[in-house]
């Protein structure tokens, strides 16, 4: 994987390291927390041999791309305008956008922002569901503030990084391994995680991930989190819009972020039949977790 600088033209202040494989249709391929592009490492030389020209950002804040400083560099529409600033500079009319995890909330809105640049959606783990009455963040504060996606609430804390910085091996080690398949099916929250790394990471492709987040930390990445609802109030004209392009949906049958906890599909992978007019398929694969792409990977390359 070919990775260069990239300084879109409108984005003078920002270079962003892309990996940029193939020639023909434009593929761009948008990671997920805490992932960089290496996370498309099996997906980006298939796409590129079956004849597309693919385009993995570290995304602004990740691995080897710029850091800019504050909360407001990471909102949306600064993520958004990050893609259409690569399209743009390689002189691309459109693209499919593929995301996963983070990367698969950030596609549906450049689908929603410029639905002239991009041909279709494919989005891996994370659903798409449109802006609701209220932000996540106060979903999840009103709901459930002590589930699973509890961790959104304490990344709205400043300092919560400096916990993973101090020891960012096991940081990212555990992070994997939480919402990994290969975790026993009696593990709960709480429980001791195996020893050791999940099954789909080398130790060579492990020091990939720890040598990206030494140089750049957690917080800029923990941002995104922190304009989620920021993110919700600047977005009110798109209040149940659905996405008209082609959309695919992607996930393990082990992740809780699409699944119920017998394997089942989630209300709001459901909800997408009803929020994208043309949906070509829901895929779940079966023994992967959140990392789907990483876990099952000849599974996810043939759909």
């Amino acid at each position: 994987m070919a990775a260069t600088r990239v300084s879109p033209t409108d984005l003078p202040e920002l270079s962003l390291t892309v990996s940029r494989n193939g020639q023909g249709p434009a593929v761009v391929l948008l990671h997920g927390f805490p992932e960089i592009a290496y996370s498309w490492r099996h997906q980006i030389p298939v796409l590129a041999d079956a004849g597309y020209q693919v385009i993995a950002p570290d995304q602004r804040g990740y691995g080897w791309s710029d850091q800019p400083e504050g909360v407001a560099a990471y909102a949306m529409t600064e993520l958004v305008g990050d893609v259409i600033a690569l399209l743009d500079h390689d002189e691309i009319d459109d693209a499919v956008i593929v995301g996963h995890d983070w990367g698969a909330i950030i596609a549906p809105w450049v689908g929603l922002f410029r639905p002239d640049r991009v041909r279709g959606i494919a989005l891996l783990s994370v659903p798409y569901t449109p802006r609701g009455e209220r932000s996540i963040i106060d979903h999840i504060r009103a709901t459930d503030p002590d589930g699973p996606f509890a961790y959104m609430l304490a990344f709205q804390d400043e300092g919560i990084e400096d916990v993973f910085e101090a020891d960012p091996i096991e940081a990212l080690r555990r992070m994997h391994w939480t919402l990994c398949g290969a975790l026993p099916d009696d593990w709960a929250q709480g429980d001791p995680l195996p020893s050791g790394l999940p099954p789909y990471l080398s130790d060579g492709e492990f020091e990939n991930y720890y040598r990206a987040f030494t140089r750049s930390g957690f917080g800029n990445p923990i941002n995104y989190y922190r304009n989620l609802h920021q993110n919700w109030a600047a977005s009110r004209p798109w209040t149940n819009t659905k996405l008209t392009m082609p959309v695919t949906f992607i996930a393990g049958k082990k992740d809780f972020v699409a699944t119920t906890a017998d394997g089942a599909l989630g209300s709001s992978v459901q909800s997408m039949n009803t929020w994208c007019t043309d949906l070509r398929g829901i895929h779940l694969i079966e023994g992967a977790g959140h990392w789907v792409q990483q876990e099952a990977p000849d599974q996810v390359n043939e759909i």
